[in-house]
């Protein structure tokens, strides 16, 4: 059982300051009358809490725990899933009444045979491009992201059509450049009478990120270090590539 000690909170608290320094580099307020600095120290109290909950169970009471876990599953209904990975797609027959569920079913079938396809055969990094600098911008840097095509943790295939830049904070020693698949609704249309207005597009996109630490949902693209006064490009940190493009 994790034991928390006094200095839990104020390094939480200080881990939550810095990724606020990676993305809101214009947040130079670190004092405590800051709202900002407020919500975050209760965000940290909060976590810090949960964290203590968490381990409060007994060493002996883990067995229990997990005997009960295994009885719950086996009560699961059949229709909950399977352990297996396996991917379901529609059976269409004459006559079938089709629902919102149904077209969604059928989306996410092939969507998820090209991600695990993507996976299995090829792996996750950097396709081709996606070379990264860093500019500068007025009094500060910005790192720039080349244009390129990649492949994600989860499968999911992400297009930087154009360069795409960041505006990179005045403090800090190190931070990476991450690339993420993103998505968002788009184009609402009026419905039924009765009912709310609903997008009918989703568009596929991309972000760049800055993180303290490397993710596990995204591409890392480049390390930046940050020595006197300005931020450089980390030669020695070499990106991901997927097996078709390493060599």
């Amino acid at each position: 059982m994790q034991k928390l000690d006094d200095a839990a909170y104020g390094d939480i608290s200080r881990s939550l300051r810095d990724r606020v320094v990676a993305h809101v580099p214009d947040w130079t307020d670190n004092n405590e009358s800051d709202p900002g600095i407020v919500l975050l120290e209760l965000f940290a109290f909060l976590t810090e809490t949960l964290q203590y909950r968490a381990n409060a169970i007994p060493e002996r009471g883990g067995p229990v725990a997990a005997r009960l876990a295994k009885f719950a599953l086996a009560l699961a209904p059949d229709n909950a899933g399977t352990a297996s990975g396996a991917i379901e797609r529609p059976r269409y027959f004459t006559g079938q009444i089709l629902g919102v569920d149904d077209f969604q079913l059928e989306q996410d079938y092939f969507r998820e045979r090209l991600r695990r396809h993507n996976r299995q055969l090829h792996g996750f990094g950097v396709v081709h491009g996606l070379g990264v600098s860093v500019r500068r911008k007025g009094t500060g840097q910005q790192v720039a992201v080349e244009p390129g095509f990649a492949i994600g943790p989860s499968g999911e295939e992400i297009e930087v059509p154009g360069v795409a830049t960041i505006d990179l904070p005045a403090g800090g020693s190190r931070l990476y450049v991450t690339l993420l698949h993103t998505e968002r609704a788009t184009r609402p249309q009026p419905a039924i009478e009765g009912r709310e207005p609903q997008f009918t597009r989703i568009e596929e996109g991309f972000a760049v990120r800055l993180e303290i630490e490397t993710a596990s949902d995204a591409v890392s693209l480049a390390r930046l270090l940050r020595a006197d006064g300005g931020w450089r490009v980390d030669e020695t940190f070499k990106p991901a590539w997927v097996a078709a493009s390493a060599t």
